[in-house]
């Protein structure tokens, strides 16, 4: 089963998209800041969906450091309100990441989940 890891500062958020994913039928781990994510051995990670504002640093950072610090090539998925779009569309592109907004619909977020791990 695909394990999805999930980065947002938010109990909340954690645990509805938590939830979603289980239901789903994914392993879900979640983490509340990104230096819990960079602990991870993120080599069995299927998927990242991480909150774009977060306390500690963006989610424009998380990705790069995934991406070229740990070299970990899994799908990414930002998780972000709508006045963040335009300011993630470039570092998405460039890295191939999808962008959900919040609040995240069940069904928008396994769709979107399904069609990164088909790619």
């Amino acid at each position: 089963m695909p394990s999805v890891l999930v980065i947002d500062d938010d109990r909340f958020v954690l645990a509805t998209v938590g939830d979603v994913l289980r239901g789903a039928g994914y392993t879900v781990l979640t983490v509340q800041s990104p230096a819990e994510a960079f602990h991870l051995d993120l080599t069995g990670v299927s998927a990242i969906l991480c909150d774009y504002n977060m306390p500690e640093m963006t989610g424009s950072d998380v990705l790069v450091a995934i991406r070229e610090l740990q070299e970990c090539q899994a799908p990414f998925i930002f998780l972000t309100g709508h006045s963040e779009l335009d300011d993630l569309i470039p570092v998405a592109i460039r890295y191939g990441a999808e962008l959900l907004p919040k609040p995240v619909d069940p069904a928008e977020l396994t769709r979107l989940l399904r069609k990164q791990l088909a790619a």
